[in-house]
């Protein structure tokens, strides 16, 4: 059941984020949006007019940005019950050599530390209600690819604090689940596919085995099924 219940979704503002808050807020939920981007968050909320789905300006790697936000969306519109940790970015597509502190440092803040304290501040509200969902979002990357270090590294963490924190809490009927999706055409990798030959691309899309590359959507469906109490025996 999705239904009424208080969702947050980060790295909600555009592409996988966007989809997977659509469909919560059109399965009857409530959802709150954690973005950066100011342009995305004054659309959304011009489109929905801070109704049911809203969209807030906020840095998943800063403890006291996430803390605020979790209780305002408490004092405003109650406990969390599920949370897609969706934020990431990847500013070094190199090796260890090429790759700067940095950019490593950018992306474990975002892509691991992000969830951390996200799930932190969720399951304080989970507590409350003896009961919620969490879907990480990692990627094929987290089992190993060329030139892919920093990101490859912390969507490998995710899996590992997935499986720590499912184990954790799961006798307080909070369930935490990960999805790895393979490649999708969003913002964070359109320009990557443009530049491929079409050999590459071809050879790309050949190492899926359903041979085409994924949707939004499909990533979108696949979280609002490990939100929803139709998963309610998997974590």
């Amino acid at each position: 059941m999705i239904n009424k219940n208080i969702f947050v979704v980060t790295g909600g503002t555009s592409g996988l984020g966007l989809a997977i808050a659509e469909k919560i807020y059109k399965s009857g939920g409530i959802v709150v949006v954690l973005g950066r981007n100011d342009t995305n968050i004054k659309k959304i909320n011009k489109k929905y007019n801070y109704k049911k789905l809203i969209a807030f300006k906020c840095d998943v790697s800063v403890e006291e940005n996430i803390q605020d936000i979790f209780k305002y969306i408490k004092k405003k519109y109650g406990f969390v019950y599920g949370l897609v940790n969706n934020a990431g970015i990847n500013p070094s597509r190199s090796g260890i050599l090429d790759t700067s502190f940095l950019d490593w440092k950018k992306t474990i803040d975002t892509n691991l530390t992000g969830y951390f304290l996200c799930s932190k501040s969720a399951i304080n509200h989970m507590k409350k209600l003896k009961r919620g969902s969490i879907v990480n979002i990692s990627s094929v990357a987290s089992y190993g690819m060329k030139d892919r270090i920093s990101y490859s590294s912390s969507k490998a963490g995710i899996i590992g604090f997935t499986k720590s924190l499912a184990l954790d809490h799961a006798d307080e009927g909070i369930r935490v689940n990960c999805i790895c999706p393979g490649y999708i055409p969003t913002k964070l990798v359109e320009g990557y596919l443009k530049n491929l030959s079409k050999k590459n691309l071809n050879n790309l899309i050949d190492r899926h085995p359903m041979k085409k590359l994924g949707k939004p959507e499909d990533v979108a469906n696949a979280s609002k099924f490990f939100l929803s109490s139709e998963s309610s025996w998997i974590t």
